[in-house]
């Protein structure tokens, strides 16, 4: 860790794309608690959340393709000042000639959706081209320590941007933000090469993007996360992000503040989660406790159910139905900031530099197919229903992961046996 540390290239990479993610954050919150505040209506509000994830689906693969094809610095330089400036000119837009629309809103929210998928994309496989290998979990894990500052920092300042000032002004600072954290970026050296196979065989984008479905056909781990992913991300991501914000917002009235500070509070609970990740990494496979980390997701939403049903029957008053939610959306948000580590340093050490873009779009092209599906439905559901409804949903399908997790991975062997081969040849080679 004290040589990580050291790494200057890593501190580069690590504060540049702290800022980039502080910018998409104070972006994300502002913008998703105006369309709320201003339609009142859980199916609008999901609409807008829903429609950021069709520009994923359409160029996720593109954009893993051309992350192993291309220098990856590059990409997330380009991707990252060409989001920095959307928002920088929609924000001067806004305060200089027109009011922002829910139509200009939802023509912002895919142009940041596009931008980000390309540099999210090769932003996956650039780990291993700053780091050693052996230094790859502990930079993983030191990376969800930037996820987590982020989480505290980010909702902070975007709640006292929302309160204070026109969001035009908030979209021009979370701009800015951006372009300094790309900055960064540009000042970051690559130590190690990065394989171009691709390019030297001068094969199709297609045939690229294939080689990585071939690659996760020939691996059981890697074809049963496929199925796993997309279930966890229905049940979850559909309820942080329109049914609790709802039920904040809407139905208890909280300012912006108050839900700020619930947000930065929660992401001060998952700083926890990589150092528990790294012990868990160092005893044991730690991909092999997937099945428990389920259950105690399942705990989680138990308790966040229990908090939305006692809170909404007057049994408990805001305060104590507030604290329950916190507790039960805690202990969930650690556990998914876990297996995230855990399966990313997995995917980083098996599978070679020139695929890992590939692969990393791939499972997350299936993975984020499920969240518009689940998003118009939960939004859909508390237009009609009382908001638990959508927790008692999520608790049970967790719940029901439990014993499917258990029986997939039967036979996943420890990372040191896995073996990554394609039809007729290694990829190695």
């Amino acid at each position: 860790m004290k040589k990580l540390i050291n790494n200057k290239n890593y501190l580069l990479y690590w504060f540049g794309t702290a800022l980039i993610m502080a910018s998409s954050n104070i972006v994300q919150f502002m913008l998703s608690l105006y369309v709320l505040d201003i339609t009142g209506s859980g199916t609008l509000f999901a609409t807008m959340l829903s429609i950021t994830i069709f520009p994923r689906l359409l160029f996720t693969p593109l954009a893993g393709v051309l992350g192993d094809r291309f220098n990856r610095k590059k990409w997330m330089v380009i991707m990252g000042f060409c989001s920095g400036m959307t928002l920088t000119l929609s924000g001067t837009l806004h305060l200089s000639v027109s009011t922002l629309t829910i139509w200009m809103i939802y023509v912002l929210v895919i142009l940041l959706e596009v931008f980000e998928t390309f540099f999210s994309s090769a932003s996956a496989g650039i780990l291993p081209l700053i780091v050693s290998k052996e230094e790859l979990g502990d930079a993983t894990s030191m990376a969800g320590f930037d996820d987590g500052i982020v989480g505290i920092i980010g909702p902070i300042i975007a709640a006292i941007l929302y309160g204070r000032v026109e969001i035009g002004f908030g979209l021009i600072i979370a701009g800015l933000i951006s372009i300094i954290g790309i900055s960064l970026i540009m000042v970051m050296r690559i130590l190690h090469n990065q394989e171009n196979s691709s390019i030297q065989e001068k094969k199709t984008l297609l045939h690229d993007f294939f080689e990585g479905i071939k690659l996760i056909n020939s691996q059981i781990f890697l074809r049963k996360l496929v199925i796993l992913a997309p279930m966890i991300n229905f049940f979850l991501t559909s309820v942080f992000t329109i049914s609790i914000v709802f039920v904040l917002r809407e139905n208890l009235g909280v300012s912006a503040v108050v839900y700020g500070n619930y947000q930065a509070l929660l992401s001060a609970v998952s700083l926890l989660a990589p150092l528990i990740a790294m012990n868990l990494m160092k005893k044991r496979d730690a991909i092999r406790l997937l099945p428990s980390l389920i259950l105690v997701m399942t705990v989680g939403f138990v308790l966040m159910t229990l908090g939305m049903i006692l809170g909404y029957f007057e049994i408990v008053d805001e305060r104590a139905m507030i604290a329950i939610l916190f507790l039960g959306s805690a202990v969930t948000i650690a556990i998914v900031v876990i297996m995230n580590i855990t399966t990313l340093v997995l995917f980083q050490t098996i599978i070679p530099s020139n695929f890992l873009s590939r692969i990393a779009s791939v499972v997350n092209l299936l993975a984020t197919i499920s969240i518009p599906i689940g998003q118009m439905i939960y939004g859909s559901m508390i237009d009609l229903f009382p908001a638990f409804w959508t927790l008692i949903l999520s608790t049970v399908g967790i719940f029901i992961l439990y014993p499917i997790t258990k029986s997939i991975l039967k036979n996943v062997p420890q990372s040191k046996d896995f073996k990554v081969q394609r039809m007729g040849g290694n990829l190695n080679e």
